[in-house]
């Protein structure tokens, strides 16, 4: 599977507002490791689980593609909240690209806590620019948080973009009116709330998908990662194939806004510090 990026596949399931049925076929390398995961756990060999078998095989073909991993685990990402988020008229589309960007975003802060505070024993303010309102809240800036959030050639932002490209667009959303938005609404009730048009709003906040998931996911991203690094492009490869999954029922240049909208706030946000609500995904 190729990482499409700007300047820089799909489950099977039903996407609401159209309920179009649409495959999602796997990559050939992709596909190559999951027959091997397969063969490997009937044979039931001594060289360990299905599970441990399946990783090595992942680790062993790094050396041909580095981010074979995060490819696996963003189809793995977007199959879940899939599952999780559909009904009896399938998946709200909007509440999905709010929930993959959301968590996209809050990865990039996520990712340098363990590299650098957890792991490294470095202080948040050598790591951020935290930014306090005058409610006391906290908000962390900074180069090391937009760089794998706008910057990157594999940043987020590039690998969403990148879905644009996929889809043959050629046009593109203002990401620096939604930088704007975010350190304006520092403070306010207005902050990490998306702007999307009436009809279109995600069915709850970002904050509170990455609250309830971002525990849950947190596992897979250690598990096909090889290092925090790989964590926000493997959010951001399901938040661009979450963009093309439901192309047919939301229009790809709203739903990559959405997912921005949610993205970047989230990776500002002092998630610990807010009230834990369990959001709409089961």
């Amino acid at each position: 599977m190729a990482v499409s990026r700007n300047n820089a596949k799909k489950p099977t399931s039903n996407v609401r507002r159209g309920g179009a049925n649409m495959k999602w076929p796997f990559g050939k390398k992709e596909n190559e490791v999951r027959e091997r995961r397969e063969d490997e756990g009937q044979k039931n060999q001594a060289g360990g689980t299905p599970e441990e078998i399946f990783f090595r095989t992942i680790n062993e073909r790094r050396k041909e593609d580095p981010l074979i991993g995060a490819k696996i685990g963003a189809k793995e990402i977007l199959n879940g909240l899939v599952a999780r988020m559909k009904d009896d008229r399938g998946v709200h589309t909007e509440s999905l690209l709010c929930a993959l960007g959301a968590l996209a975003g809050y990865s990039c802060q996520a990712s340098l806590r363990k590299a650098l505070v957890e792991d490294r024993g470095l202080s948040e303010q050598q790591v951020f620019a935290i930014v306090e309102a005058k409610n006391g809240s906290r908000y962390f800036f900074g180069d090391q948080i937009n760089k794998p959030l706008a910057e990157n050639p594999l940043s987020v932002w590039s690998l969403a973009a990148g879905a644009m490209q996929r889809l043959g667009i050629n046009a593109a959303i203002d990401l620096g009116g939604i930088f704007k938005h975010v350190s304006e609404t520092v403070g306010s009730n207005s902050f990490g709330v998306p702007r999307a048009p009436e009809g279109h709003q995600p069915a709850d906040l970002p904050v509170h998908y990455v609250q309830y998931l971002w525990p849950q996911l947190l596992p897979t991203a250690k598990k096909y990662c090889a290092s925090p690094s790989e964590w926000p492009i493997m959010f951001g490869l399901a938040v661009q194939e979450g963009i093309v999954l439901g192309k047919d029922v939301l229009d790809p240049l709203m739903a990559l806004s959405i997912a921005m909208e949610s993205a970047v706030p989230m990776a500002k946000a002092d998630i610990a510090a807010q009230s834990a609500t369990q959001p709409c995904v089961d």
